[in-house]
């Protein structure tokens, strides 16, 4: 089949859990469909992603992307009219005259046979997708983690922010799944809620997964005491949650256990996350290589409070074979078992008791880490996971042909 994607990005550069979710599921597909890939560039392209991306075999197009909301004055100047806006200010950060006409370009010219959008927020381009079936490949439920956002956040600022984002994704959601041919979720619990606030029952599970033998490259040398969270810190999500542990968590545990150390794993902390830093707390930014920091881990810890979806990093953990002690709310949508392949905790002196009993019971870890690499084996290998997007492709198709024939 001759496919288009729509994304915000190249998923080659493989430094997120979006972007790697991304490139395992198509990079298999490449070599018996072709696949060209319109980019919605923010910045400077990345030429050696590029020619990864071309290496692989496919054809892609970038169209550059203004920064609208680039500076703290943009974004003060662009609250206003946004309160009057259709779309939360989060899809319309990705909104692009130029890409529109891209799109609408690559339509006309060329005769495709479906059109693939790489993230909810890219559902608005549907608008101008007339004559090919449309595939929406969805991350999140993501009206759920701006409400969560809202109850969990105390700045007032911030709050209304979370009450605009969560009301105007609502909307969103609801107004432009029904118009999707055919739509996935990442875990059940977003399929039952994807059906029953939008209407919306043409949707099929495409779960999260992880490149099992890529992990088992490095040994691991866990060191006592260390624990880590993994994520792309320029993401609020993330930034909550390591937020959430620095302020609440993490003080406990040093008054239990004195060597405690905490280490964040991931692209871009800001500079108000990084005045965190001292001799029990380090960040290191972007990394060539997330296995080596990760494998020295006691402990990964995903002390999340406004997600939605289901959480690659406790799958990446399974497959490094490190412990993990996590909350309800991060453990969401993963086929996991407390207490036999993960620890959960919700309140923040819970979870500090069990962080500390985990780092002193070595047994307990090492239960944890047998019985969560058996679980990423039998079901969430991306060799397993990949060829539901081809079936889910089949049924876009299947369902604009009988549409169109009424």
């Amino acid at each position: 089949m001759k496919i288009l994607v729509l994304d915000e990005w190249l998923p080659s550069v493989c430094n997120s859990g979006k972007s790697i979710r991304t490139m395992e599921l198509l990079l298999p597909l490449v070599s018996c469909h072709s696949i060209t890939y319109l980019v919605n560039q923010l910045g400077e392209v990345d030429q050696d992603q590029l020619q990864k991306m071309q290496a692989a075999g496919f054809e892609v197009i970038c169209v550059p992307r203004p920064n609208i909301y680039s500076s703290i004055p943009s974004i003060i100047l662009g609250c206003f009219p946004a309160l009057f806006d259709r779309l939360p200010i989060s899809v319309r950060r990705h909104t692009s005259t130029d890409y529109a006409n891209a799109v609408k370009r690559l339509l006309e010219n060329h005769k495709f046979d479906l059109v693939h959008i790489e993230w909810s927020h890219y559902a608005v381009y549907c608008q101008y997708i007339k004559t090919v079936p449309v595939f929406v490949c969805t991350h999140n439920v993501e009206y759920l983690s701006w409400k969560r956002f809202y109850h969990a956040i105390q700045n007032p600022f911030k709050k209304l922010l979370g009450l605009h984002e969560w009301i105007k994704m609502y909307q969103f959601e609801k107004k432009f799944y029904p118009k999707i041919d055919y739509l996935s979720a990442v875990s059940y619990e977003d399929l039952q809620l994807i059906e029953k606030e939008f209407g919306m029952n043409r949707v099929c599970i495409i779960p999260n997964g992880v490149n099992i033998s890529y992990y088992d490259e490095i040994e691991n040398t866990p060191i006592n005491d260390k624990i880590v969270y993994c994520g792309s810190m320029d993401t609020h999500v993330n930034q909550d949650a390591v937020l959430y542990f620095l302020r609440e968590i993490f003080p406990l545990i040093l008054e239990l256990n004195s060597a405690a150390v905490f280490q964040v794993i991931g692209r871009n902390p800001p500079d108000w996350l990084l005045r965190f830093s001292s001799d029990k707390v380090s960040f290191t930014g972007s990394v060539e290589d997330v296995r080596v920091p990760l494998k020295t881990a006691a402990l990964e810890v995903v002390p999340l409070r406004i997600a939605g979806g289901s959480r690659l990093k406790i799958l990446e953990a399974f497959a490094a074979k490190v412990p993990v002690l996590s909350t309800t709310i991060g453990a969401e949508g993963l086929n996991v078992q407390p207490n036999v392949n993960i620890e959960i905790a919700d309140s923040n002196v819970e979870f500090a008791k069990k962080c500390v009993h985990l780092l002193e019971n070595q047994k307990i870890r090492n239960m944890l880490v047998e019985n969560g690499r058996k679980i990423v084996d039998e079901q969430y290998d991306w060799s397993k996971i990949s060829p539901m997007v081809e079936s889910a492709w089949n049924k876009a198709i299947d369902f604009f042909q009988t549409k169109n024939k009424k």
